[in-house]
């Protein structure tokens, strides 16, 4: 009898064992981010400190040359949420805080806030998808893009991150996770030289490796710190305010002094300036009124846009408020790409509300949303 009850205790122990490991190696496989042996045979992504491999809709394509395509679905949820593509026109339109481009699909010239350049590559589609020549935007969204093409790994950079470059002191072992028992993925030999992200977690540092090995080593390992880069802001701190918007309104909004003019219209035959400005103490915000206009065109938006910074510049325009009258998918394209152009020129863009706006389609958009006292 005591055999028989040692005998089922053993079974059942064996089982809860076997049952324990199956469900430790769900857990591994499918932990986020832990994809690696998976896409062991493609291209993966890095973008700055994250393996966003898993992340992809579609392929990354590479050409006999090695130059890097990624589709237009993962641009725009990786890199550039308002990435927009043309249906009619063909054109792909991206934007970042300063930077307004566009780009034909199967031509070798792009325009970056108005001006004509040309390209090496161009965007093509393949296979019913669109394929952008990421290397042609690093001007656009300030990005480096480096192919390790015997490693099968693309790397972003974001330019506006922080970087240091680092030495290893001893000889280390990289783990997957700031944990001692986490999985190892590399190791450092003494003087290897890696990119070391801000990132710290309770003694553990966050590393890039030459090549492209993401991971964490224990921060005392590392030495000799040298700062590529700063953190420099980049996307847009938008902010609700609720002010008065009529014509010579005088307010302080974050301590400086501001004006209101209603003076701006834009109209289908161009831009109006119904009065001139008169020198003013404090810094002008023109009211800007959208009447009948037809802004489904990327042709039409930019020559209204073209027109509106010849009239801020001239008349030393501060802001502008914009007056949505009807919301549409386009107005809110003419904002989006308004947006930037402004900004480059230090001026703010705003969006007055109207009942039926969704002020979460502006954020990160323009400077301040506002609702009319």
């Amino acid at each position: 009898m005591k055999v028989q009850i040692k005998k089922a205790k053993f079974i059942r122990n064996v089982i809860i064992g076997v049952i324990a490991l199956f469900i430790v190696a769900f857990i591994i496989n499918t932990a986020p981010g832990y994809r690696r042996d998976k896409y062991a045979d493609i291209i993966n992504l890095i973008i700055e400190d994250t393996n966003v491999t898993e992340k992809l809709k579609k392929p990354i394509y590479t050409d006999e040359a090695g130059t890097i395509y990624i589709s237009q679905e993962d641009i725009k949820n990786l890199l550039d949420k308002t990435l927009y593509y043309d249906q009619e026109e063909k054109m792909i339109i991206a934007t970042s805080e300063v930077s307004v481009s566009s780009m034909k699909l199967d031509e070798k010239v792009m325009t970056i806030n108005g001006a004509t350049v040309d390209t090496l590559y161009k965007a093509m589609e393949i296979d019913n998808t669109i394929y952008i020549p990421i290397e042609e935007l690093e001007i656009v969204y300030n990005i480096e893009v480096k192919y390790l093409k015997d490693k099968q790994i693309v790397i972003i950079d974001k330019l506006n991150e922080g970087m240091v470059k680092a030495e290893a002191t001893e000889e280390a072992t990289i783990k997957y996770r700031p944990r001692k028992l986490s999985k190892k993925v590399g190791t450092l030999k003494a003087g290897d030289i890696v990119n070391a992200f801000y990132t710290t977690s309770k003694g553990w540092r966050l590393i890039r490796t030459e090549d492209g090995t993401l991971g964490y080593v224990k921060a005392n390992v590392l030495t000799n710190e040298c700062i590529l880069r700063q953190d420099m802001l980049q996307d847009v701190k938008t902010k609700h305010i609720s002010i008065e918007t009529k014509d010579g309104t005088r307010l302080t909004i974050e301590g400086e002094t501001i004006v209101i003019r209603d003076i701006l219209s834009l109209t289908k035959d161009g831009i109006l300036l119904r009065n001139n400005i008169e020198e003013e103490s404090g810094n002008i915000w023109v009211n800007l009124k959208i009447q009948d206009v037809q802004l489904n065109k990327y042709e039409e938006r930019c020559k209204y846009i073209k027109n509106i910074i010849k009239v801020v510049m001239k008349n030393n325009i501060n802001g502008i408020n914009v007056l949505i009258d009807e919301n549409s998918e386009y107005t809110e394209r003419f904002i989006i790409e308004l947006a930037p152009r402004l900004r480059e020129l230090g001026i703010k863009t705003n969006v007055v509300l109207n009942e039926n706006t969704n002020s979460d389609n502006y954020k990160t958009i323009v400077n301040y949303i506002i609702e009319n006292k």
